[in-house]
């Protein structure tokens, strides 16, 4: 496979691509000899979540999709070669090696596949790993079968792993002190009937939210995506491409802190997320980031960073496993 002399700090995209053809089953992998893993869609529907139907009504679809995997975009966490962690005890720690300021991409370097996760919070109940060894944070990512996306996920399938996920963390010994966020692409809430506010100008020919006349020499956009206050510049002053608030979408926050039976009315997007880990971890915001435009409004509701009305550090946490069934969504 490939060249055994190129070295892993060169990653050529594609080079293996149809060096597998043929030889790939299921037929509907995407065929670059590099995480080929797929499922069929609808997994759910049958009575064992673990095997595939022999006969795929719905399709398959690939279980790694690159461009929902942000982290190999910046050299810092990059895994180009998908490469699994040593053992479960290197997840979680900075593992990325340089020569002469280039990164090797030698190591997993915090980009692991789900079941890495399932084996080390596994490990943890049955005693085999301390507690202290899942990471503090952690970004986990449903194969795409199990995305919630339209056109290739089936929601039986979202709920498989969602429930998964939770029950397993619930019955964590890091539980008393665990908040899951689930959070859902920006794309897809086409039922929204308000329009969000404009808080940042933006000229970049991506933006096409406040003139609808095409200019067909910047691919099809106006380029314009002004403040509705005339003249006065958004808050990320020359950050291009953040107009503002998308369709609203749902956002759970679970945990033995969260406020039960409640719905939050504070203004909250996907970088409340970062938010949270920069406000529970003492850590400076991140210049850009667009939860700093949120900052004021932390101030004007009363809440210390954007979640913070969706939990009460004031009563006592409830830290008894409330587990669902994978299968019917039921207790």
């Amino acid at each position: 496979m490939g060249n055994p002399n190129q070295p892993t700090s060169q990653f050529i995209p594609d080079e293996f691509k149809g060096s597998f053809a043929g030889k790939v089953t299921p037929p509907g992998a995407s065929n670059q000899a590099l995480c080929n893993a797929d499922h069929a869609v609808g997994v759910a529907f049958g009575a064992n979540l673990s095997s595939i139907p022999t006969s795929d009504p719905y399709g398959t679809k690939d279980d790694y999709i690159a461009h929902h995997e942000p982290f190999q975009y910046y050299a810092s966490t990059a895994n180009p070669h998908h490469l699994a962690p040593a053992s479960l005890s290197a997840i979680g720690w900075d593992t990325q090696s340089y020569v002469h300021g280039v990164p090797q991409f030698d190591t997993a370097n915090h980009n692991y596949d789900t079941s890495d996760f399932d084996a080390l919070v596994a490990a943890i109940h049955n005693g085999d790993m301390p507690a202290s060894s899942l990471p503090a944070v952690s970004f986990i990512k449903a194969p795409g079968y199990q995305d919630g996306h339209a056109a290739y996920s089936d929601p039986k399938d979202e709920q498989a792993f969602v429930v998964h996920v939770i029950n397993e963390l619930e019955q964590s010994p890091d539980w008393s002190s665990t908040a899951i966020v689930v959070n859902y692409d920006d794309s897809d809430g086409w039922y929204d009937h308000v329009f969000a506010p404009v808080v940042n100008q933006s000229r970049s020919v991506a933006d096409n939210l406040t003139d609808t006349s095409l200019d067909v020499a910047h691919d099809g956009t106006s380029g314009l995506c002004l403040s509705t206050e005339k003249g006065r510049p958004g808050p990320l002053v020359g950050e291009q491409g953040r107009c503002g608030f998308g369709p609203r979408l749902p956002m759970l926050v679970i945990s033995p802190w969260s406020k039960a039976n409640y719905v939050d009315h504070d203004v909250s997007d996907q970088s409340s997320a970062i938010n949270f880990v920069e406000y529970n971890w003492h850590l400076p915001g991140i210049h850009g980031s667009f939860d700093r435009v949120l900052d004021p409004l932390d101030h004007q509701e009363g809440v210390k960073f954007d979640l913070g009305g969706m939990l009460d550090f004031n009563a006592p946490p409830d830290t008894t496993p409330y587990l669902l069934s994978p299968t019917t969504g039921n207790p």
